[in-house]
């Protein structure tokens, strides 16, 4: 069992001298946003973090939270969304404490950039093996378009982002990369394997748990509703996980909830006292800066759109932002391809929903991208394994553009779904492997997207950043 697990992990000869120069991208990539921000981020003590960490960690709308709970361990993250990122996280946390000790300084960025730079190389490796092993493309072509998605705006940002996002691709694209082996080789999952899978991938984002669920009835078929496997593999860990939810929200969050109340009580009490005993003028210049302060607030939550309601799960919801414009402007848009305005900025800071490009060039690329996927999925449209595929990138699309979760932002969400392009793309190039035109597509498109994206970021990093502590 440990020999299959660890041979999972072990770096195949072809694999190696591509696996050497992702590594070496990675590691550099990561090192320029370390020494971006090290002066700033390391400082002994927790002192102000959260704040600088919130006012300074700016890589589109990722949050810092990560951060945050490998500096001073919280539960931090939204429990009914992560239910156990906080607990994954919590053995880095003991890792920067012992070097914080030994150093004098928080190592935070250097701690977080060892998983972040791990799960971005072996979600490289996996995909070239389902490019390679899954969908049968040459050492090649399975090189080409493993590069054409990571030259991928979002794709490639995620290899520095210290959020839930790259582990999240990780183990997505490892639950691909075996059930695709499986559906190849006619194997199933057993339930313990699925349920194991599923409490891995739930744990860090409750959602992409579906997917290891549809993994499972791809590739067990009709004895996916076999009783015992839907009680094991479905419904004991779904409740398992859940039930940890709801103690950890009675545990951690609640309690900090209401001391945070009541901390915002005390301060509402001690404004009001002292408006009280301001002057005329004075009243004047605070009613002022209140105003201004309200006016930010509404224009943030303009952009977070309507929701169905405005409590419960409902609240994250949106049936206001236009989905025809997020299609082209940040689902195919932003996701692939920087928009140069506004790069990286927050949408819930100064970003606006929707940044238009500067030339109809890069409306051409997006089309060109969605093309070669749409003709992929047509050579393909006979593989079980494809449909897994779509079935994962159709429940993605249900949550975004449907449910309208996340949708203001919805290129933060692009490493849980992008991939998907380029698989259905190898479709197509496995099956016109005497016609030149689909492989100079993608190798224009791949060598247009890390020159346009990788510029961009590498600009973006080497730019100076002003401590406001």
């Amino acid at each position: 069992m440990s020999d299959r697990v660890f041979g999972l992990f072990r770096v195949k000869p072809e694999e190696r001298i591509q696996a050497v120069v992702v590594l070496t991208v990675v590691v550099v990539l990561n090192g320029l946003l370390i020494g971006r921000m090290h002066e700033l981020l390391m400082q002994p003590g927790f002192g102000p973090y959260w704040h600088v960490f919130e006012r300074e960690l700016h890589l589109s709308g990722y949050d810092p939270l990560t951060y945050l709970t490998v500096t001073d361990w919280d539960v931090l993250y939204e429990v009914h969304r992560h239910p156990l990122l906080a607990f994954f996280v919590w053995p880095l946390w003991l890792m920067n404490e012992g070097l914080t000790w030994l150093t004098g300084v928080n190592c935070v960025q250097y701690v977080v950039a060892l998983p972040v730079i791990f799960c971005s190389l072996y979600s490289y490796i996996f995909l070239y093996r389902i490019h390679r092993e899954v969908v049968g493309l040459r050492r090649d072509d399975a090189t080409l378009m493993t590069m054409f998605a990571f030259s991928m705006a979002y794709i490639l940002l995620s290899v520095i982002v210290p959020d839930h996002f790259t582990v999240s691709m990780f183990l997505l694209l490892l639950t691909l990369y075996i059930s695709g082996i499986c559906i190849k080789k006619r194997h199933e999952y057993r339930w313990w394997q699925s349920a194991l899978f599923f409490i891995i991938t739930a744990g860090v984002t409750l959602s992409n748990g579906v997917k290891v669920f549809l993994a499972g009835l791809f590739v067990n078929r009709r004895d996916f509703f076999r009783p015992k496997y839907l009680l094991l593999a479905v419904l004991l860990p779904s409740a398992l996980l859940w039930g940890v939810a709801v103690w950890e929200h009675h545990t951690f969050v609640q309690p900090r909830q209401q001391a945070q109340a009541a901390l915002k009580q005390r301060k509402a009490e001690a404004v009001k006292a002292r408006v009280a005993q301001m002057t005329p003028d004075e009243r004047a210049r605070f009613e002022a800066k209140k105003a201004r302060r309200e006016a930010v607030l509404r224009r943030q939550a303009a952009k977070t759109g309507k929701p169905v309601e405005n409590s419960g799960y409902l609240k994250w919801t949106d049936i206001s932002t236009s989905r025809w414009q997020t299609v082209y402007e940040n689902l195919f848009g932003e996701s692939v391809q920087f928009h140069r305005q506004h790069f990286l900025e927050d949408t819930l800071v100064g970003r606006p929903v929707f940044v238009p490009y500067l030339s109809i060039f890069s409306y051409i690329v997006e089309a060109m991208v969605v093309l070669l996927a749409l003709l992929g999925v047509w050579y393909g449209r006979r593989s079980r394994f494809l449909w897994l595929c779509l079935s994962c990138f159709a429940m993605d699309m249900m949550v975004h553009l449907v449910l309208g979760f996340g949708i203001n932002e919805v290129f933060i969400m692009a490493p849980h779904f992008l991939f998907f392009l380029p698989i259905a793309t190898s479709y197509l190039l496995r099956e016109t492997k005497r016609h030149p035109c689909p492989r100079l597509a993608v190798t224009a498109l791949t060598a247009y997207l890390f020159t346009y994206n990788g510029l961009l970021l590498v600009l973006f990093l080497l730019s100076p950043i002003r401590a406001t502590l």
